[in-house]
């Protein structure tokens, strides 16, 4: 190549590529999948799983097994109820040996029909 011609065809092609495929996906029509969408934009796991930005440790508890968990963690409530309830109202029960740290108004901001979504996707979760 010679000095000042550019970057190679092949080097722009796969650049376009990338940032093609990094815009933001549709929304998906099933619900447990569309949960999983509104999951990862509402950034759950930063708080939720381990990661450089929470020192290697999760802020709020683990949710790779919610869907089992949640049922065992209030007498007579069902794994779905208690998930909805901890996310509209998150102070309302807080699981042992974390902060009560989960954001307020959450449930505001997202949609009636992604809420939904985002409690099949999390009870999914076994």
């Amino acid at each position: 190549m010679r000095k000042g011609a550019g970057l190679p065809f092949g080097v722009i092609l796969a650049a376009a590529a990338v940032g093609a495929s990094c815009g933001p996906e549709p929304p998906a029509k099933d619900p447990i999948a569309r949960g999983k969408q509104v999951y990862q934009q509402a950034a759950c796991a930063s708080c939720h799983a381990p990661s450089i930005w929470n020192g290697f440790r999760a802020v709020g508890p683990p949710l790779d097994r919610i869907g089992t968990v949640a049922g065992t963690r209030l007498p007579d409530t069902p794994a779905e109820a208690y998930i909805r309830a901890s996310i509209t109202d998150p102070g309302g029960y807080v699981v042992p040996g974390y902060p009560d740290s989960m954001p307020r108004g959450l449930a505001d901001a997202i949609p009636e029909q992604d809420l939904g979504a985002l409690v099949a996707y999390l009870a999914s979760l076994r």
